[in-house]
């Protein structure tokens, strides 16, 4: 069964293209992705169905009647139309010059990348993968389209009838693809099947909202062993798998949960959401909002390095809570004011609020996306609300991890913060990438330990289902004292450099570095400085507790 995207077909499609979807859905395997009414450089073309095997075909459907067509040339088609009493003739674009259109508009994009492109020989340059355009006319029989003189500007294998199209559901997987494989101009063109490196590359580049980051690319990204190798600036797209892209491409308005385990993509979701609004509504303002100012900051770099979409810095804003209330507020509120962070937290909320409810409507956003929203307080989330311009059916989504928590809040519920997120409003998302499955058994074993598992109706802590990686498991070694377990770490650093790991692949956490421990630490430092490797500088990160006010951080 192919992945489709969006994975149900919207109510307003034509009955021609329910028809096809249906069937590209239950007849391909699934190797191939199929997008329904992607947008491609503010175009949408009807389906574009791409297979590692197979290639990329761009289908337009048309629901013409054979009666309707006035006139027709290779360009241009003039179809009548009546509703009631009204008849009026419509121009449109030939359905395979349009297909053409939408894929000219990446062609040049696709070429830009080595790894997608003929690395040597006659074809140099050329993309290593087919591409074609192909139409349904989900009304119009081929009997009709002869009858009426419209055949020889609409002529199979591009071109498939309503009749052959009934005739597909019944088709296997194997005789549908090579039905679909006949809408290429080059049907014998053979190619190298597309790496998993390629078609990340070729879907980021198609949708550039569901692109994570550019990378080097490796000689593994090809599917062949070229005869040069691959040029030092060739790259690759990372991007959302396909549930990912779903859940950004498929979200509509109102008030949108998202809860998760550790590297599930959680942010990754939230960002192309982000672009996604940015791309389609160019009026929009939407503001990301998240607890750590290091975490704002690094969003704010990867919506705003790219010269490409400048409509991410124009569109999209990313502030922590704490720099975001600056704004509106001119200053905060001095914390030495207040017993404890939550009745500082308790009072900034209101205050922003209060803030927030006297500033007209043009002067708020369209959207808010919250991000580490187990960090927040209570009294924030009205303020996400207040945001809006729509409070009540705006755009709104807060993505959270109760397993995550470092802060101690009181509990409360959504509809206690103005939110409505019930039933199928709210998703979770169980699946790790980060993590090997020994480390995920490992640190969950540890979790239902303690008491962040109690149920929290707000926050869950999700249980992760599966890693998608395996690799040895976590040790633990247990000591008397502080000093051995310094002495243990040593110990095990050196193993791993003898093994072959380089300083910079380990990383050291130091729980909490107190004036009492100021001898120990720093024992423990020297020590590390200590360890020398052949021809090469030693160089490591100690990472201290950051909640103490003692906190440093040495290289």
């Amino acid at each position: 069964m192919a992945l489709m995207v969006p994975d149900t077909i919207p109510s307003k499609a034509s009955q021609g293209e329910k028809l096809l979807f249906k069937i590209l859905s239950t007849q391909l395997p699934d190797d191939f992705i199929v997008w329904y009414e992607p947008r491609v450089n503010d175009l949408y073309p009807d389906f574009i169905i791409l297979g590692p095997e197979f290639g990329l075909l761009v289908l337009e459907v048309k629901g013409w009647y054979a009666a309707q067509v006035v006139r027709g040339n290779n360009n241009f088609f003039d179809i009548r139309w009546q509703r009631g009493d009204i008849v009026k003739i419509e121009t449109c674009q030939h359905p395979l010059k349009q297909g053409h259109g939408y894929f000219g508009s990446v062609a040049d994009k696709l070429k830009g990348y080595p790894i997608l492109c003929e690395p040597e020989g006659n074809y140099q340059g050329r993309l290593c993968f087919p591409v074609a355009v192909g139409a349904v006319m989900s009304n119009m029989t081929e009997a009709q389209a002869r009858d009426e003189n419209l055949y020889v500007l609409l002529e199979q294998p591009a071109v498939a009838y309503r009749d052959e199209l009934l005739s597909w559901a019944n088709l296997s997987s194997a005789v549908l693809i090579q039905r679909l494989k006949a809408m290429f101009t080059k049907a014998d063109f053979s190619f190298a099947a597309l790496t998993d490196d390629q078609v990340s590359t070729i879907k980021g580049i198609l949708h550039p909202e569901v692109a994570i980051k550019e990378v080097p690319a490796k000689q593994t990204s090809l599917s062949f062993e070229p005869e040069q190798p691959l040029p030092s600036t060739a790259t690759i797209l990372l991007s959302l798998d396909a549930e990912q892209e779903r859940m950004a491409r498929e979200m509509k308005g109102g008030h949108r949960l998202i809860s998760g385990v550790a590297g599930s993509g959680k942010t990754l979701i939230l960002t192309a959401r982000a672009k996604a609004l940015a791309n389609r509504l160019t009026q929009h303002r939407i503001l990301i909002l998240c607890f750590n100012i290091t975490l704002a900051a690094q969003l704010r770099s990867q919506l705003s390095c790219d010269s490409r979409y400048p409509q991410y810095k124009d569109r999209i804003d990313g502030l922590h809570f704490h720099g975001w209330a600056n704004t509106l507020l001119g200053s905060l509120p001095n914390p030495r004011q207040f017993a404890n962070d939550e009745d500082y937290n308790q009072v900034l909320g209101e205050k922003v609020l209060a803030k927030l409810r006297s500033l007209p409507p043009e002067h708020r956003w369209d959207s808010v996306l919250v991000d580490e929203a187990h960090t927040f307080s209570q009294s924030w989330f009205p303020c996400c609300v207040g945001a809006l311009r729509n409070p009540v059916d705006g755009d709104l989504l807060i993505v959270s991890d109760g397993s995550q928590s470092l802060y101690k809040r009181r509990k409360f519920t959504w509809k206690a913060v103005g939110i409505n997120a019930v039933g199928a409003r709210s998703k979770r998302l169980a699946q790790n990438y980060r993590n090997t499955q020994e480390i995920l058994a490992a640190a969950w074993d540890v979790l239902q330990h303690t008491d962040k598992t109690d149920t929290d109706a707000t926050f869950p802590a999700v249980e992760p289902s599966a890693a998608l990686r395996s690799g040895p498991k976590p040790t633990i070694r247990l000591t008397r004292s502080k000093a051995a377990a310094g002495k243990a770490a040593i110990e095990q650093i050196t193993t791993l450099l003898n093994s072959g790991y380089s300083p910079s692949d380990i990383g050291i956490l130091y729980r909490w570095k107190s004036k009492k421990e100021e001898n120990t630490f720093n024992s423990l430092l020297s020590q590390l400085q200590g360890i020398k490797q052949p021809n090469e500088t030693t160089m490591f990160s100690v990472l201290a507790s950051g909640l103490s006010p003692h906190s440093h951080r040495w290289g």
